[in-house]
């Protein structure tokens, strides 16, 4: 694991290649580094981050998309979100919600995983909404994600 703590160090988060796309402040409560970007003519958000959800997968670019709207964040369409990741150069990252609004991809820094899907696909019950599929927040998948936590403090500490 601290071989992975050293590699995070030296990846960043991708940024887009698009000048349209704006630096906005943010923080990171994850522990990991994350950056944001709004695109004004779009009407997009990004957060841009590295995480390690998975320690048998590795780090994973992490693509989370919003769009604004009069009353706060809505869902992003699909074709919204492939030019985002192509912007980003993010293509083939695997989408994977657990919010009924922002749409959250993932790509492994390690390219012979891509399109490796989470675990979580099979075990959660998908709420289907048009080209839009998520996974609500559930008791089962907090205490994963605490275990998945607590498992990786335990590796680093």
């Amino acid at each position: 694991m601290a071989d992975q703590v050293m590699a995070l160090s030296a990846l960043q988060p991708k940024i887009p290649n698009n000048p349209a796309w704006r630096p906005m402040a943010y923080e990171s409560n994850t522990g990991y580094p994350a950056v944001a970007f709004y695109h004004k003519a779009l009407g997009l958000y990004v957060i841009s981050g590295l995480e390690v959800p998975e320690a048998e997968i590795g780090p994973e670019y992490h693509i989370s998309i919003s769009k604004s709207g009069r009353n706060g964040p809505r869902r992003c369409s699909a074709a919204e979100a492939a030019m985002v990741l192509k912007q980003f150069d993010a293509e083939g990252a695997t989408e994977d919600n657990h919010s009924s609004v922002i749409r959250s991809f993932w790509l492994p820094v390690n390219e012979s995983l891509i399109g490796h899907e989470c675990d979580c696909k099979d075990e959660e019950a998908a709420i289907k909404e048009g080209d839009f599929e998520w996974r609500p927040l559930t008791q089962g998948n907090a205490d994963r994600a605490k275990r998945m936590r607590e498992q990786s403090e335990a590796d680093n500490g």
